[in-house]
């Protein structure tokens, strides 16, 4: 059986997105690409990473699948799996 590999993400706090959209947004890193967002499901376990440079803190983890949806309300979801 084929084990599906794992892949590092991170998210955090998008001021410059917020600020725009009138409300919160997170980015979310996930193989190179960078995803902006407004609710975050994470279904893996988790880490704060404290950082010297900007953003000071991410959450970090290792996924296999991250899927970016559009839920009823037109808010952008990512599920973290």
């Amino acid at each position: 059986m084929l084990v599906p590999k794992k892949y590092a993400f991170n998210y955090h706090y998008n001021k410059p997105a917020s600020l725009l959209a009138g409300r919160n947004r997170l980015t979310v890193h996930h193989r190179n690409v960078c995803h902006i967002v407004d609710v975050v499901q994470c279904h893996v376990p988790t880490g704060s990473v404290d950082r010297k440079i900007q953003p000071r803190c991410v959450i970090a983890g290792k996924c296999t699948t991250l899927t970016i949806t559009t839920n009823p309300d037109g808010l952008t979801v990512a599920v973290i799996a």
